[in-house]
């Protein structure tokens, strides 16, 4: 009997332990859904190039509900690419952030030429790698438990980092 109880407690911690690892890691597995495995891992090995917007009253011009977040790769990232139909956020002419759609790219010698969509148009000017901050990877629902998952994620990338772990102190 005694033996019973002793192997009942075991069983029990072994749930308990299991649970918590689990709660524990629910807000990384939503992150990762949003956002993708690869981006995931990448975000910790580099997290100096992702960064987490909370659109608030639709100011970046993007197609977003009030509060919704909005997940970018910089342009500074090593394997950044942009292509037909992705989303860039970008320094327009004017001196302002625009966020459109690229719906056209043409190359002239080693200078690459981005032409966006703004209401069904193709813009005249063309916008240049330079004037390129991001691309949105994922706009992410404004609900309570997305919310939490994307600041745990964000506060965790840019503290939990793998050069940190890994780094001799």
């Amino acid at each position: 009997m005694k033996r019973w109880n002793e192997t009942n407690k075991i069983i029990k911690n072994a749930i308990k332990l299991c649970v918590f690892i689990s709660l524990a890691n629910l807000p990384f597995i939503t992150v990762t859904q949003l956002i993708g495995f690869d981006t995931f891992l990448d975000s910790f090995e580099n997290p100096e190039y992702y960064i987490c917007l909370q659109d608030k009253g639709n100011t970046l011009g993007v197609n977003t509900k009030n509060g919704e977040h909005i997940i970018i790769q910089k342009s500074s990232h090593p394997e950044f690419n942009v292509r037909k139909s992705d989303s860039i956020l970008y320094c327009n002419n004017n001196g302002d952030i625009s966020c459109n759609k690229v719906c056209q790219i043409s190359n002239m010698g080693a200078i690459k030429r981005y032409y966006t969509t703004e209401e069904n148009n193709i813009e005249d000017q063309p916008i240049y790698e330079g004037q390129i901050v991001g691309k949105i990877i994922n706009v992410v629902d404004d609900n309570i438990w997305n919310s939490i998952s994307i600041r745990i994620w964000d506060a965790s990338i840019q503290n939990l980092n793998l050069r940190a772990l890994l780094a001799d102190n």
